[in-house]
């Protein structure tokens, strides 16, 4: 299951690369990167040196204690969280990919990555309410 779990995490951190790479070089500055559980964010960390990525920051388990990693939430790349969920703390948001693999678990595939920008809360006032230890 763990090594399953990982498959894919390589496409995964180059597909979130492309949209990172197509943003401002004054939005990078700025830009967070969060993975609705620790698989994807641990895909980002793992990889993203290889693309050139910022650290990713989670809610889920051991993430959620190293804590928003001093993102604000001007602009953050979303992956695993739902549409209706990130317009709920987003001003704006725009799927601009989508992750696709065919080897991955059922519920990586076809994934969407969202642009989320303006957060309606700092990071930092939120994120206590982001805890998922399970």
């Amino acid at each position: 299951q763990h090594f399953a779990d990982m498959f894919g995490w390589e496409n995964m951190a180059a597909t979130v690369a492309k949209a990172y790479h197509k943003l401002s070089p004054g939005e990078k500055e700025k830009c967070g990167i969060f993975g609705g559980n620790y698989g994807e964010a641990g895909a980002i960390d793992f990889f993203g040196r290889k693309y050139d990525l910022p650290k990713a920051i989670s809610g889920h388990n051991n993430y959620w204690l190293w804590g928003p990693r001093g993102y604000t939430g001007e602009v953050m790349l979303m992956i695993g969280v739902g549409e209706n969920h990130l317009r709920s703390m987003f001003r704006e948001v725009k799927q601009v990919e989508i992750i696709k693999h065919e080897y991955v678990m059922p519920y990586e595939n076809n994934l969407p990555v969202y642009l989320c920008r303006d957060a309606f809360l700092p990071i930092e006032e939120v994120w206590p309410r982001l805890k998922n230890f399970n």
